[in-house]
Order: C-alpha cells, then structure tokens, then sequence
C-alpha cells in the first residue's frame, strides 16, 4: 500500500485550472523533490494533500483512508510560511502544537528542536526570531506528532547557506526514518543533493515523474559554452586548443569562450589548475548557467511546454 496516492486531482478557480489531473505515488521512506516555477501549483497540489482545501475532482489518499480524514493524523506539513504566536517561546509554540494533537510529551519536543538546531533559542519569544529561525521551528511543528508523511513547501525560504546545508542533511535522512518526505523548492542544485526521486510540474500538470538518473538523460550530453575570466588569455587558448574534447575556443574580452559536452565539465578546472593557467572566474555563458543537469532538465521541460502552449 502507497503512503500517498494522487489520482487525477485537480483544482479550478472559475475558469483557470490550477492544477489540472496531477496523478503519482510516493511509497514508504521516499523522499521526492517537486519542483515548478512560481503558479505552476505545487502550493495548490500541496494544500489538497494536507486536506486545506478541497479538490475540484479527483482524490487523495494516504495509507489508503481518504484525505480529509483519520489519515491527517499521520500528517506533518509545512506549507507555505508558517505562523506562531509571536510572544510565545520557540518551545511553548510547540507545547501549544503538541496539546492540539493529543498530548505529544515533553520528550518529542526537545527531539525536534534538537533536530532543528533550535534548542538554545527555544526560550526566546519568536517575534525575536528571523525567516529562517521561524522556517526551522516550522520544521519542527510538523515533526511533531512522528508523521508517516510530511510535506514542506519551500522549506529553505530564509535560510543562510550554512542553514541550507543543514537543512538538506536533515531531510536527506528522513527516508531512514521511514518519513515519506515531498518536498517542493525553487533551489534545484540541492534537490539533486537529497531528492533521489523528482516531480516537475507547470502550469498545473505534472510534466515528469522519475528517478533522478533516469530523468536527466533526458537531457542529453549536449555540449555547454563556458566563458573563462585569466589574465593569460594567450596561454589559455594555447593549452584548451589542445584538447580534442574542448570545441569553439576563442578569445573574448578578458578571457576565453569554449564549449564542451556537460559531461566532462569536471575535468576544466583541474585542467586549468594543472596547466599553470590562473583564473578569475569560470561559469557557463548565457541560458546555460545553471547548478547541474537537473536545472537543465527543469528549464527544457519547461520551455517544451511553454511552446507547446501548456495550460491556459
């Protein structure tokens, strides 16, 4: 049995379609990125799981009982920003949280403020807190109650890099715990850190469902144009024309343009490095400067739809 089963759910506003058909499954201890421009309907989908609004037609069910139902009780979520009354502590905010869910004791409290890197804040009135202090106590909200689902949308919204980082650590070991995790964000270079699976969706229907590796071949090994910043121009031309797997090399202004297969980007740098050749900068050129293969497959599946006119 799937812990989350969408069938054919959709969501109309008059006449516009918010999220047209969206249909998947996520099984025990997966742990899904969903990714979509801003309006695609991630926030929508994400709501009609949670039992927050209802749907226009189709069904969600998790552990095989209908949603809204008992299965909520096998819920956390984190969706959209979250709010707290803001002169309570971090720590009595979720004493609140744990009396509305049945009495989660103290134990389970410090368990997810712990987990959360919040503990010596815990005491501090949350107006005091920032964004990203208030995302992390959101996180802990819906840890609560030990969900068998959770749901977090654009959970990294105000965190530092280093809090990304910790963040990412944290959700990429849920599945260890047996937490089925769907995660939607914008930032697509630490999807492909914690979200072996992905969902894309635009536009209100859902483009692509698959593993990680099986869906970036689609992208190809096309060659990318990467615009290198040196002061030894000459010496770089000289020693990137040598390569046979290195294209197009030519001189620009304060440095040099080049192409390649994407593939074999890791192999530049310590090209360079080993080559005596310094650099200032060394990023791709244009449309193509993106984290990794998963942004790319994100924009050309987006663009693909946006020319074939996608959902009005």
């Amino acid at each position: 049995m799937s812990v989350l089963e969408v069938s054919n759910l959709s969501k109309k506003y008059g006449s516009r379609s918010a999220v047209d058909g969206v249909s998947f499954k996520l099984e025990a201890g997966e742990v899904v990125g969903f990714l979509g421009p801003n309006g695609a309907g991630k926030t929508t989908t994400m709501r009609m799981i949670a039992g927050l609004i209802s749907p226009s037609s189709g069904a969600v069910t998790v552990l095989g009982q209908k949603v809204p139902g008992n299965s909520l009780r096998e819920m956390g979520a984190m969706i959209e920003e979250p709010s707290f009354y803001p002169y309570l502590s971090g720590k009595d905010n979720l004493r609140y949280a744990a009396k509305m869910h049945g009495g989660i004791g103290e134990k389970r409290i410090t368990e997810v403020l712990e987990l959360t890197g919040l503990v010596g804040r815990s005491g501090d009135n949350v107006f005091k807190y920032s964004q990203g202090m208030r995302q992390r106590l959101g996180l802990a909200r819906a840890l609560l109650p030990t969900p068998k689902l959770l749901l977090l949308d654009e959970p990294a919204n105000g965190l530092d890099p280093e809090g990304i980082a910790e963040l990412r650590e944290v959700v990429k070991h849920f599945g260890d715990q047996g937490i089925t995790t769907l995660v939607s964000s914008h930032i697509l270079s630490e999807v492909e850190k914690f979200a072996p699976r992905i969902l894309i969706i635009n536009k209100g229907k859902l483009l692509r469902d698959g593993a990680l590796g099986n869906v970036t071949k689609a992208v190809g090994d096309a060659d990318v144009t990467y615009r290198l910043e040196t002061g030894e121009a000459t010496r770089a031309l000289e020693v990137l024309s040598r390569e046979a797997w290195i294209s197009a090399v030519t001189a620009v202004p304060e440095g040099v343009s080049l192409r390649l297969p994407r593939s074999g980007a890791y192999r530049l740098a310590p090209l360079l490095v080993q080559s005596g050749v310094p650099f200032t900068q060394l990023a791709r050129e244009g449309s193509e400067a993106h984290a990794g293969d998963l942004e790319q497959l994100y924009l050309q599946v987006i663009g693909d739809q946006g020319n074939a006119g996608g959902v009005a």
